[in-house]
């Protein structure tokens, strides 16, 4: 199940996954995205992941198509799970992307926010 957080007048989402992924979810979490993008040009991403389950065949479709276009416009994102292979799959994608990524265990969340609402430096 994924969550988006409510968060207003800021380019910062934060969204949890517990669970699987639906399609309506990501669906939901792109709009939000998009809607960020266009009022503040670039985004900020926390994104908390405590559980990763089954996530259906065209919510990873529509992540395949979305990610592409939107690579430059993520400035940060802070990745909070104690996964070790998440951190792992995130210093694979760091070359493909504009944005500053950091990792941090699920301990660590009240940093990962700090960090995302203060870096001052774009990359």
């Amino acid at each position: 199940m994924l969550t988006i957080k409510p968060s207003e007048h800021t380019n910062v989402i934060e969204f949890e996954l517990d669970g699987g992924l639906s399609r309506e979810e990501f669906d939901l979490l792109a709009a939000r995205i998009e809607q960020v993008i266009s009022e503040y040009g670039e985004v900020r991403i926390i994104e908390v992941v405590k559980h990763v389950g089954a996530i259906s065949p065209s919510a990873l479709w529509a992540d395949f198509k979305f990610a592409p276009k939107h690579l430059k416009d993520f400035s940060h994102v802070a990745i909070v799970a104690d996964q070790k292979w998440i951190g792992w799959f995130s210093e694979l994608v760091k070359p493909l992307m504009h944005a500053e990524i950091r990792n941090f265990g699920l301990d660590e969340l009240d940093q990962a926010r700090y960090w995302i609402r203060n870096v001052t430096a774009n990359v």
